[in-house]
C-alpha cells in the first residue's frame, strides 16, 4: 500500500480525483465520460454497495443468530437462490438488450426494478416472530431474497451494461470502473455503519426493521436519480435474424476471455464474502468481543476507499493484470494472517492492509468486462452488453451463495450453537456466548487460509488474462471499422432453408487483417485460436 501511494504521488502532483476525471488522457469527443456521467455511475453502484456490504457482514449472522434459523436451512436458502441468480440474471441481461422504448434500453429497468428492490430489501429484514415455524419461515426469507435479486439486478445490470455503451476506451472504461467502485466503496461503509449503529447486538428485531426502511429509500432515489439524470448513447439496430436466449448464452460463454474474467470475478469476490460473513463471528467467539466490528468496518472500508483512486492511478502506468497481481499479492499476505491474530490492535491493523486492497478484485474484473464486449463484436458481430453484465452479476451472486453455502454447512457439521440469548430463552444472561473448539478452528479457516487461496488462484487468471492494452487498441479499431461499413446489416449465419423469404443476407464484410506481430505478441496467448478477428 506504501509502495502504491507513493508511486501515485509521483506520477501526479494533482489530486486523486482530478486524475481519474481526465487531467491526463488524449480522448476523442465521442469517448469522453463528463464529470456528470461518472458521478452518475457512481451514485449507480451505490445502490449494489448497499447490498454487497450490509449483507456480507450481516445476513448470514442475521439469518443464524436473529432470525434462529438452522444452518442447514440458511445453507438451503443460499443454494436455491443461487441456482434461481443463474438463469435470473442472464435472463433479465437478454431482456434489457432487446428493450426498445423512448427512455432508451437500461433506463426503463432502472424505474421500475427499484420499487421492487425496496420492497423485498425490507421485507428480508423483517423479522418474523419467535413462533413462526422453521418452515414459514424457509418459504418467506427464500421469497423476499429472489425478490431482492430480480430488483438488484434490474438496477445494477444497467449500470455495468452502460459503461461500453459510453466509451471505448481502454483507461477511461477504468476511470469508470474506478468510479463505480468508488461509489459503491463510500455508499456502502457508509450505510454499513449505519446499519451497525442501528441494529447493536442485534437483539432488537425492531431495529433491523428501521435500518432496512432508511436503506431501501435511499436505492429507490439513487435508482431514480441515475434515471433521471443519464443519457444513453447507444443507437440499437435491428438485426434481420433473432437469436433466442440460449442461443445468445451459449456465445456468450464461447468467449475465452470472458471465462477468464468471470472465474477472475468468481474467485476474488469469494474471498472477501467469507471473510465479510464470518467476521463478526470471528470478533464474537474468538477475540471474545463483538464490538471490535465497529473498529473493523471503518478501517476496512475506509482504507478501501482512499486506495480506490490509487489503483486507478496505477493501471495507467501499466495494465489491468499487474494490477492485479499486485493487489493481490497485498491482500492474500493480509488474509492468510487474520486467522493467527489474538488483539484488537492486531485485527486493527490487519484489517487497514485488507482494506488497501479491497478494491482489486472488484475494480480490475469490472474494467475488462467492456474489453470482453468489443471481442465478442468482432467474433458474432452483435453488441451484447445485457448479456455479459447479466452473466457478470450472476458470477458475484453465484460466488456470494457459494460462500455463505459453504460456510454454514461447515458450521453445522462443526456442532454450531445458536446462541440461547436470542433463539429460545427468555432472560438474556450477561455471560458471553461460546461455541464448540471445532466451530472456532472453522471460523478461523473461514477469515484467513481459506480466502486467501481464492485470491492466489484469481492472481493466477488474471496472469493469462489474454486481452491486453495493444490487443484491445486493434480490436477498437477494427469494431469502429465494421460499425462504419455503409449499408451492411449484421446478420448471424444461420442454416439458408431457414432464412425468411423477407430477409436480405448481408454482403460479406471486408477482410479484416491479422493484428500485426509488432502490436500483439504471439506469446501472450492473446487472441485465442486466431478468431477474434473471424467474421
Amino acid at each position: 500500500a506504501s509502495y502504491c501511494l507513493a508511486q501515485a504521488i509521483h506520477v501526479s502532483k494533482i489530486t486523486f480525483l482530478e486524475q481519474m476525471t481526465s487531467a491526463n488522457l488524449q480522448l476523442d469527443a465521442a469517448d469522453k465520460l463528463s464529470l456528470k456521467e461518472k458521478s452518475l455511475l457512481a451514485f449507480g453502484q451505490g445502490v449494489e454497495g448497499i447490498w454487497i456490504t450490509i449483507s456480507g457482514y450481516y445476513l448470514n449472522t442475521y439469518f443464524l443468530e436473529t432470525c434462529c434459523i438452522e444452518p442447514s436451512a440458511v445453507g438451503a436458502i443460499q443454494l436455491i437462490q443461487g441456482a434461481f441468480d443463474a438463469l435470473n440474471d442472464p435472463l433479465i441481461g437478454s431482456l434489457s438488450d432487446g428493450t426498445h422504448t423512448r427512455w432508451g434500453r437500461r433506463r426503463p429497468w432502472l424505474l421500475f426494478g427499484a420499487p421492487l428492490l425496496a420492497i423485498s430489501y425490507f421485507l428480508l429484514w423483517n423479522v418474523l416472530p419467535a413462533q413462526t415455524s422453521l418452515e414459514l419461515k424457509f418459504l418467506y426469507y427464500l421469497t423476499a431474497y429472489m425478490g431482492v435479486s430480480v430488483g438488484l439486478t434490474s438496477v445494477s445490470l444497467q449500470i455495468s451494461a452502460l459503461v461500453p455503451e459510453l466509451t471505448s476506451d481502454y483507461n477511461e472504461r477504468t476511470v469508470a470502473s474506478g468510479w463505480r467502485v468508488l461509489g459503491g466503496n463510500s455508499v456502502g461503509m457508509v450505510f454499513v455503519i449505519v446499519h451497525s449503529l442501528i441494529v447493536g447486538d442485534g437483539q432488537q428485531p425492531e431495529m433491523f426493521r428501521w435500518s432496512a426502511l432508511l436503506c431501501a429509500g435511499a436505492m429507490l432515489v439513487m435508482s431514480w436519480t441515475v434515471f433521471a439524470g443519464i443519457e444513453e448513447r447507444f443507437e440499437s439496430k435491428p438485426v434481420s435474424v433473432k437469436v433466442n436466449f440460449l442461443s445468445e448464452l451459449r456465445l456468450c460463454l464461447e468467449s475465452r476471455p470472458f471465462r477468464y474474467v468471470a472465474l477472475i470475478y468468481l474467485c476474488g469476490p469469494c474471498a472477501v464474502v467469507l471473510v465479510q460473513s464470518n467476521i463478526v463471528m470471528f470478533c464474537k467467539y474468538i477475540l471474545l468481543d463483538e464490538a471490535i466490528i465497529t473498529m473493523v468496518l471503518p478501517a476496512v472500508q475506509g482504507t478501501a476507499l482512499l486506495m480506490i483512486p490509487v489503483w486507478v492511478v496505477l493501471s495507467h502506468k501499466t495494465s489491468k493484470r499487474h494490477i492485479y497481481l499486485a493487489g493481490g499479492s497485498i491482500l492474500a499476505l493480509a488474509l492468510a494472517s487474520l486467522s493467527f491474530v489474538s488483539s484488537t490492535l492486531g485485527v486493527v491493523l490487519v484489517s487497514i492492509a485488507v482494506g488497501s486492497a479491497l478494491a482489486v478484485p472488484y475494480l480490475v474484473p469490472v474494467s475488462m468486462l467492456p474489453d470482453v464486449v468489443e471481442e465478442d463484436m468482432l467474433r458474432t458481430g452483435r453488441r451484447r452488453e445485457g448479456v455479459y453484465a447479466g452473466i457478470f452479476t450472476t458470477v458475484l451472486k453465484t460466488c456470494a451463495s457459494l460462500a455463505l453455502l459453504f460456510t454454514n454447512m461447515l458450521l453445522k457439521h462443526a456442532g454450531y450453537v445458536a446462541p440461547a440469548s436470542s433463539c429460545g430463552s427468555e432472560t438474556i444472561t450477561e455471560e458471553l456466548a461460546t461455541q464448540p473448539e471445532s466451530v472456532k478452528n472453522i471460523i478461523r479457516i473461514l477469515v484467513g487460509p481459506l480466502p486467501a487461496c481464492f485470491v492466489l488462484a484469481a492472481m493466477l487468471l488474471a496472469w493469462r488474462y489474454p486481452i491486453t492494452r495493444e490487443v484491445h487498441a486493434q480490436m477498437v479499431a477494427d469494431v469502429e471499422r465494421r460499425e462504419k461499413q455503409a449499408d451492411v446489416a449484421i446478420t448471424y449465419q444461420v442454416p439458408s432453408e431457414e432464412l425468411p423469404r423477407d430477409v436480405r443476407v448481408a454482403p460479406e464484410p471486408e477482410e479484416i487483417p491479422e493484428p500485426s506481430q509488432k502490436a500483439v505478441d504471439p506469446q501472450a496467448n492473446c487472441y485465442p485460436c486466431g478468431k477474434f478477428f473471424a467474421s
